[in-house]
């Protein structure tokens, strides 16, 4: 055991490192590849940064020279022209012929100014400038201009003349909108004059040349700019300042000669780019395959140690947590090794038990230990039963496995194996068995040990002719006990009930719990039917007693008692527990529920009353149900004041059936809910048609215990039918105020809420006390036909029904009697006081179209 630890561990200890460095290896070389990417991505873009930003700089350079160069050309049109100025005003000989008089005929016929200074000079302006400033002469592109057509020093020009008559000027002037290098100088005498300085004001001679085709041609061919043009166009643009006016615009399509070099590198440094990221793909891609490898390794390696890991663990867990130990011996059976879990499960140290035989600690129940240990020795072995003495001082049970253990020639060494403790499987097993033949409430014997106990006694009749009875036992209100107290409640009762059947029976008889309320009981040898029926009667006096709840409370139940005997009604056992079952179903339809014995009929009865409630679970709220009306009438008018809404069902079969032959039904298997919701939604929708008619509606015990459910339906009923809540009410017999008088008030209270009254139905039949009409929100009574049919014959009838009507003068309740049937009943209850009768003397229930035809007049519309 210690060296296999050991070896693990130094195994473990290798992986891990052998893991750690492989994974160091791949995430050194998965960062060196990546930051070489990065550098060479970076090397890259910064080189084509630099392109552009050296391509951009040369042609920023590039339009700086190209704009000296045309200042330069410009400066030198400029010299040009005021060079031809100078020539002309040298030696003086304009003085004398344009100052201060103009000669034409010198100017222009013989040349002097004349065409030959457009055609050889350029200049398309030439204006003399007399000393009032009035153009004297004027020679517009080559062709001579009269004074006389109103010729004058065009716009533009005016602010040249007082610098011209001081030094001369030259520049950039907006000629009549148009761009032109015009040059002006004084016309002053010869310096050899005998006085060079004129007197007064001089003339002036401007020469004009527009900055246009000719010139700007000339300027760009000297500046290699083939498309220079005026204007802002698209491309590069200079701007010269203009003596007077806005500035004169130059446009030219830059040469661009870094953009031009760059569009020629481009595709190689692009081929170059391509090229680079695809060799840095190619070398990434290998790189990340060779690291995924080398990821994988280390993770498969990492899943090894912790496969390992776990192994241990659980190896460590089983042998040591767990309920099982392990225990080595020698080949004589001589204990070698136990397990840590040994020392403990029983509080002894393994190192005091080591060279003990093996049955010091295991107590074999299934024979000798010696000869369990040869058939494994012979790899025949099965586990062993044994006992072993516990911490606590108990004796608990193991299942012990073993395996021979041999030398590597095959030579018998010893045993090795482990030790279950199985105490509690053994045990849960036994509580397995028990509740499958009990029944985990009562723990009485469930149906399964019945019917095996049923089956013996049966069989053990033989000829002998003795009884065998069957009885089953059906307890009437515990569902409601349940409701009303709890489930603990409930399951109090039920306890209770198997303990005082227990007590009934003899030692040869058995009881069982077959279902919720029903029990089943087996007397084997009762002597006679009188002794079955003296056996019935303390069965169901014990049953009857009240019973005390945890709580406090006193709860009294009622039970039903079905009977089949044997040999007398069958000899199998299921079908004699069924023939006591249609004997129950009998019992319980009686007033109270009683003892019944198995008949013939009774089989046919059942069937019948089975088919009945499953053609009511068909049809419940169908149009196979109808909803008469019988009037209550007031004593003092005789006229119809309320109705009372009475489901019949036109059953297919039957006929047209009354309440008592399928409310018990409804009641039982719970369709009186839906059944008693469709009868009170039909009552409301048909008693909203008349203005002043008032709707009672009779709501059972089982719909009471609904609680809010009840009063949802009350409310949607109301709601759909648009029926005053004033104007309905609901009858409630007065034992559903017994089983849970704190829930009745809630309910009685929330209907109260809605505005709907309430009439407390057959009065003077069960358990009501003057607290109950106190404390519970009635507005009626109702006076049960039993008392009002006896009034003519009886005075204890009489004085009781005196009793309620006064009753309910005394606490403000209306009093209605039902049931009056004859002229006397009548008179004798107006008398009496009673305010509302209702009865066949009066009418019998009827249909919506018959309660029109009684009682036209208050029909609405």
């Amino acid at each position: 055991m210690r060296t296999w630890r050991e070896g693990s561990e130094a195994f473990m200890l290798r992986s891990w490192i052998k893991s750690r460095d492989a994974a160091g290896t791949h995430v050194f070389a998965r960062w060196t590849l990546s930051a070489i990417a990065i550098l060479v991505t970076a090397t890259y873009c910064v080189s084509a940064a630099l392109l552009f930003h050296v391509a951009r700089q040369e042609d920023i350079r590039s339009e700086r020279r190209t704009e000296l160069q045309l200042r330069a050309n410009i400066a030198v049109e400029e010299e040009q022209l005021m060079r031809a100025l100078a020539s002309l005003l040298a030696n003086g000989i304009l003085y004398h012929n344009l100052h201060p008089t103009l000669n034409l005929e010198w100017a222009y016929e013989r040349g002097v100014l004349g065409p030959r200074l457009h055609h050889l000079l350029g200049m398309d302006w030439v204006y003399v400038i007399s000393a009032q400033n009035s153009v004297v002469y004027e020679l517009r592109q080559g062709r001579l201009q009269d004074p006389d057509d109103g010729s004058h020093l065009p716009t533009g020009l005016d602010a040249l003349l007082a610098d011209a008559r001081r030094t001369g000027v030259h520049g950039l002037f907006w000629i009549g909108g148009r761009p032109a290098l015009v040059g002006a100088q004084p016309i002053t005498p010869p310096p050899n004059a005998a006085d060079p300085t004129p007197a007064g004001p001089t003339s002036i001679l401007v020469f004009g040349r527009l900055l246009e085709n000719e010139v700007l041609s000339r300027i760009a061919r000297r500046t290699d700019l083939p498309d220079l043009r005026l204007g802002a166009g698209g491309g590069a643009k200079l701007e010269l300042a203009s003596r007077a006016g806005d500035p004169v615009v130059l446009s030219w399509t830059s040469p661009a000669p870094g953009a031009t070099v760059t569009r020629a590198v481009m595709p190689w440094l692009l081929a170059c780019g391509g090229t680079l990221v695809l060799f840095t793909w190619l070398i990434l891609a290998r790189a990340s395959a060779s690291a995924r490898q080398m990821e994988a390794a280390s993770r498969v390696m990492q899943e090894s140690r912790a496969a390992l890991q776990l192994s241990e663990a659980r190896f460590r867990d089983v042998a040591e947590a767990a309920t099982d130990w392990i225990w080595e011996t020698d080949a004589a059976l001589r204990i070698t090794y136990l397990s840590e879990r040994y020392e403990a499960l029983t509080g002894r140290s393994g190192a005091e038990l080591m060279g003990q035989p093996l049955d010091t600690v295991l107590h074999s129940i299934e024979g000798p230990l010696e000869s369990w240990t040869a058939r494994a020795a012979e790899r025949r072995v099965t586990p062993l039963s044994c006992r072993y003495l516990a911490s606590d001082g108990t004796l608990r049970l193991c299942r012990v496995a073993a395996k021979a253990v041999r030398d590597a020639d095959g030579h018998l060494i010893g045993f090795r194996g482990t030790a279950s403790d199985i105490t509690a499987e053994v045990e849960a097993h036994r509580k397995m068995e028990h509740l499958a033949l009990y029944d985990p409430l009562t723990s009485l014997p469930n149906r399964t040990l019945f019917m095996e106990f049923l089956s013996g006694a049966l069989s053990s009749i033989g000829d002998s002719q003795r009884l065998v009875a069957a009885l089953r036992i059906g307890l009437a209100n515990t569902r409601q006990i349940t409701e009303s107290y709890g489930l603990a409640a409930g399951d109090a009762v039920l306890a209770e009930c198997a303990l005082r059947l227990k007590q009934v029976i003899t030692d040869s008889d058995l009881v069982a719990r077959l279902g919720a309320e029903d029990f089943a009981l087996v007397a084997t040898a009762p002597g006679n039917v009188l002794a079955v029926k003296d056996l019935c009667a303390r069965v169901q006096a014990a049953l009857n007693a009240p019973i005390r709840l945890p709580e406090g409370d006193l709860i009294d139940l009622s039970c039903a008692i079905g009977v089949a005997l044997a040999p007398n009604d069958c000899m199998e056992g299921e079908l004699l527990l069924r023939s006591a079952e249609f004997a129950l179903q009998h019992a319980q339809g009686e007033e109270p529920p009683g003892i019944a014995f198995f008949s013939a009929d009774m089989t046919e009865q059942v069937q019948a009353k089975r088919t009945l409630e499953h053609d009511l679970r068909r049809t419940v709220g169908s149009e196979d149900f109808v909803v008469l009306y019988q009037p209550r009438f007031s004593a003092a008018t005789q006229e119809p004041v309320a109705v009372e809404a009475l489901v019949r069902w036109l059953h297919p079969g039957f006929g047209l059936l009354s309440p008592d032959r399928f409310i018990p039904l409804a009641e039982a298997s719970g369709l009186i809910v839906p059944l008693g919701e469709w009868v009170l939604r039909r009552a409301c929708a048909t008693i909203a048609k008349w203005p002043d008619l008032v709707v009672s509606v009779n709501v059972s015990p089982v719909q009471f215990r609904q609680g809010e459910q009840l009063l949802e339906t009350v409310r949607a009923a109301l709601k759909d039918s648009g029926l005053p809540p004033e104007r309905l009410e609901l009858e409630i017999t007065e034992n559903v105020l017994l089983e849970n008088t704190e829930k009745a008030l809630d309910v009685l209270v929330g209907i109260k809420t809605l505005g709907v009254r309430l009439a407390m139905d057959d009065f003077g039949t069960g358990y009501s006390s003057l607290n109950y009409l106190r404390n519970f929100p009635f507005d009626r009574i109702k006076i049960d036909r039993r008392f009002v049919g006896d009034l003519e014959q009886s005075r204890d009838a009489q004085g009781i029904v005196e009793a309620i009507i006064g009753l309910g003068r005394a606490l403000n309740l209306q009093v209605t009697a039902e049931g009056v049937e004859t002229a006397g009943q009548f008179a004798w209850l107006r008398k009496a006081g009673c305010e509302e009768l209702q009865g066949f003397h009066f009418a019998r229930p009827m249909s919506e179209a018959d309660l029109i035809a009684l009682k036209p007049r208050t029909r609405a519309g």
